[in-house]
């Protein structure tokens, strides 16, 4: 299976408007690409960020909490990509480990990160 998230530059998951890489990792045998966040130079970041996993081919995304805002959420439901959220600050490797529970992605994570991104918009980063 093909998970995409974001992360830091130490490898610790981020909300998608905030890390610095996106990537793909397969279950099986761990991270397969990754690239600049594409989120950082755009205006719509959270969608940026959706967009572009299922442009790369990942079956799940899985999100640092405060990521899934609701034009992402729209965007992930139409073209019928799970969504898992997790804890921000967690390591890539925890994640590969099986060692973080996930959360499937549910309308009061997609209300807080829909009003996140609304402060970030006012108060930037």
């Amino acid at each position: 299976m093909i998970l995409c998230t974001t992360v830091d530059d130490e490898g610790f998951l981020e909300v998608f408007s905030k890390a610095s890489r996106l990537v793909l990792v397969d279950t099986n045998t761990g991270v397969i690409y990754e690239e600049p966040n594409p989120a950082l130079g755009s205006a719509e970041r959270r969608p940026t960020v959706v967009r572009r996993c299922i442009e790369l081919g990942a079956h799940v995304v899985v999100a640092p909490h405060g990521s899934i805002c609701y034009p992402s959420y729209r965007v992930l439901k139409a073209r019928g990509v799970k969504a898992y959220s997790v804890d921000r600050g967690i390591s890539l490797g925890q994640l590969l480990s099986r060692k973080v529970a996930l959360r499937e992605v549910n309308l009061g994570e997609v209300a807080y990160s829909t009003i996140m991104a609304a402060l970030e918009r006012v108060v930037g980063h």
